[in-house]
């Protein structure tokens, strides 16, 4: 294998993995500070393709919207990444306070049970106003082709690494960086920790544990939005992509060691490198090689890779 290949090959992993991540990061903090499994999180995820297709282009879709013609406002895809994630910081406010909330001091199973049907309600809404036909986000021109810099152009090596892959991987290195600053340095990030250790002995110190978890859940939800965009410029968007993406998520976020944010990262990580290398090794298991992958993990670390890891750590 050449330079410029094991290069490309490493940066499709990388960008698989921070799509995982992007998604997985807000499933493993809401249940690891409010022990809620929000099998809606994919929700979030298809929402923001879809919001950020509207944004980012002018085109037409199928399903209801077949009938009016070019639909979207085709501001180009840098607003749809800056937009996409506020809208849906504002949609997980609202999925908290209406759906999650009163499930709080529920039975996981009715929490699962609620979600998931939320998540395959959403999906079938999705698919009968968009249609099923699978789209893809217009790239701007400086997004085409292989990574390239001003007077110098391609690196050596490099000439395999597609620009939207290197800007997926820088983004989610930048937004792994926040989420744990913020849980480190943070009077929220802290008001966190603290709620999760013992909420009842935190309200009585004076510590208003709601309106944090109420905010790391709503930061949760813009980073599945923004994945939604990055993952829809790097494969077609669908009505079924909420259910694709939930589950390795799920996964990963189990394999990792829930809550642990250092488990999801490697969790990830492992999961970008394993679907990589199965779509060079053997492509009928591309999909399979992530659920094998976490038997692997799971058999030699039944409680995940970090099981003792406090949340934000």
């Amino acid at each position: 294998m050449t330079l410029d290949a094991a290069v490309g090959f490493v940066f499709i992993a990388l960008s698989v993995a921070s799509l995982y991540l992007l998604v997985a990061i807000g499933l493993s903090i809401v249940f690891g500070s409010l022990k809620y499994v929000n099998m809606a999180h994919g929700v979030l995820y298809l929402g923001g393709a879809y919001i950020g297709l509207l944004i980012a282009s002018n085109e037409q879709f199928g399903g209801l919207l077949s009938d009016f013609g070019a639909i979207g406002l085709g501001w180009g895809f840098v607003p749809a990444l800056i937009l996409t994630p506020a809208v849906i910081f504002v949609l997980g406010v609202a999925m908290e306070r209406l759906l999650a909330k009163p499930f709080y001091d529920r039975d996981l199973l009715e929490q699962l049970l609620v979600t998931f049907g939320v998540l395959i309600a959403a999906q079938e809404i999705f698919a009968i106003v968009f249609g099923r036909t699978g789209t893809i986000y217009p790239r701007p021109e400086w997004l085409m082709g292989a990574i390239s810099f001003p007077l110098i152009g391609t690196p050596p090596g490099m000439s395999a690494a597609s620009t939207i892959r290197v800007l997926v991987v820088t983004l989610t290195l930048v937004l792994i960086g926040v989420i744990f600053a913020f849980f480190k340095y943070t009077d929220y990030g802290l008001a966190v920790r603290a709620g999760t250790e013992d909420s009842e002995m935190a309200e009585m110190l004076g510590i208003r544990v709601g309106r944090p978890f109420l905010l790391i859940f709503a930061i949760g939800a813009a980073y599945a939005g923004l994945a939604g965009v990055l993952g829809g410029s790097l494969f077609n968007v669908t009505s079924g992509i909420g259910m694709e993406i939930l589950i390795p998520s799920l996964v990963i976020v189990i394999m990792g060691g829930v809550g642990s944010l250092r488990g999801t990262v490697i969790g990830s990580l492992l999961a970008g490198f394993v679907f990589a290398l199965a779509t060079v090794v053997a492509p009928s298991m591309t999909q399979a090689s992530i659920y094998l992958l976490a038997i692997v993990v799971l058999t030699i670390r039944p409680s995940g890779i970090f099981p003792s890891a406090k949340i934000g750590q």
